[in-house]
């Protein structure tokens, strides 16, 4: 099953529960694959359809931290919990320290890289999405630092 029929899918049960945010989430989410559709892509594809819902749920949590800095604790954790419902039909990503060990495996068998973009490039290479590049820079950059 596609990401998209899967999101369709999820806006039946939505509808029948009467979930109207949940709905309303993801509805939007669709509108997001829709657009990247029209772009001119011919076939929507699921890495296409997973690097357009990344985005979305980035900028609920993006939207989440300057509601945040506001001072309104509630409308960020409308954004979070929107953020949540798309990260659903994403893929599940690695844990920090699943990540860690995996990069100070890469560096023990690769004792020659000391730079910490080429570390994260080679390790976003080896492990695609299922980890975020801010986390892998991040582990990457205190692991060749610290």
């Amino acid at each position: 099953m596609s990401i998209k029929s899967a999101i369709q899918d999820a806006m039946k049960d939505a509808l029948r529960g009467k979930d109207s945010v949940r709905l309303e989430c993801l509805r939007m989410a669709k509108g997001a694959l829709l657009l990247k559709e029209k772009s001119g892509i011919a076939e929507l594809t699921d890495e296409d359809s997973i690097a357009s819902l990344r985005a979305e749920a980035k900028k609920r949590r993006q939207t989440a931290e300057t509601y945040r800095e506001l001072g309104k604790e509630a409308e960020a954790l409308g954004s979070e919990n929107e953020a949540a419902i798309i990260e659903e039909f994403l893929p599940k990503q690695l844990s920090a320290g699943d990540v860690e060990a995996k990069i100070r495996a890469y560096l023990a068998s690769h004792p020659e890289i000391n730079h910490a973009g080429k570390l994260t490039g080679a390790m976003k290479k080896e492990l695609g999405d299922l980890v975020d590049g801010k986390m892998l820079n991040d582990l990457c950059l205190g692991i060749l630092n610290g």
